[in-house]
């Protein structure tokens, strides 16, 4: 049997390792919708809604096992802003998730090709939040409050993206007014994406949090 303690210690551990996995996953899906998009994918679509189940099943246990951690072993201080802190990062992270199922049913819903979906601003924020994504889980590996800091300035790029993007498509709406479906399912999509940002930029929040026991507003 594991000693109580040691057992106490792995369970932190498992929850980091966890909590990696989730962003691996959530961030693989919101780069395969994103693909899916641009191939006008159907089956991929598909694939990426029925595997959100597995996500909200790992972000369930992740809950569990942080709500278990705070009533059977009462942590203090920085064990205790670290499973909290896990906590928020799981709900971004799972949110993430269900944006990317969002966009993947812009693809599977849809009747007919999208043929604006070239627009080269959408794939370059999918490519920007999976770099993000991927930095701030070894910000959080690492407990570097100052790398969490600097991971959110891509988030400036991401804004500066939507907006772009969301000119060029309404402007196309406006010449072609022919292709106001696929402009607006295109204008949800550049929005889910802005929105990916912002909560990748929470979980930067609170690595700092997290690191430093300091509450900073970094979106």
């Amino acid at each position: 049997m594991i000693p109580y303690r040691q057992r106490y210690r792995k369970d932190l551990s498992d929850l980091k390792r966890l909590t990696k996995d989730l962003a691996d996953r959530v961030g693989e899906a919101i780069e395969r919708s994103v693909l899916a998009l641009t191939d006008s994918n159907v089956e991929l679509a598909r694939e990426i809604i029925k595997n959100d189940q597995d996500v909200d099943d790992l972000s369930i246990r992740i809950e569990n096992l942080c709500m278990e951690l705070l009533v059977l072993q009462q942590p203090m201080a920085r064990d205790l802003r670290r499973i909290i802190g896990i906590l928020k990062i799981g709900i971004d992270l799972e949110r993430i998730g269900d944006l990317a199922v969002d966009i993947a049913r812009v693809t599977a819903q849809s009747h007919n090709k999208i043929e604006i979906t070239k627009l080269e601003f959408i794939p370059r924020m999918a490519e920007i939040s999976g770099r993000m994504l991927r930095q701030s889980m070894e910000a959080l590996e690492k407990d570097d409050a100052d790398m969490a800091r600097q991971i959110t300035k891509w988030d400036y790029e991401i804004d500066g993206l939507y907006v772009k993007a969301r000119d060029k498509l309404l402007n196309i709406i406006i010449e072609r007014p022919e292709v106001i479906k696929e402009g607006t399912l295109l204008l949800m999509v550049n929005r889910h994406l802005e929105r990916t940002g912002d909560h990748i930029c929470n979980v930067c929040e609170t690595i700092v949090y997290m690191a430093e026991a300091k509450r900073e507003h970094l979106n």
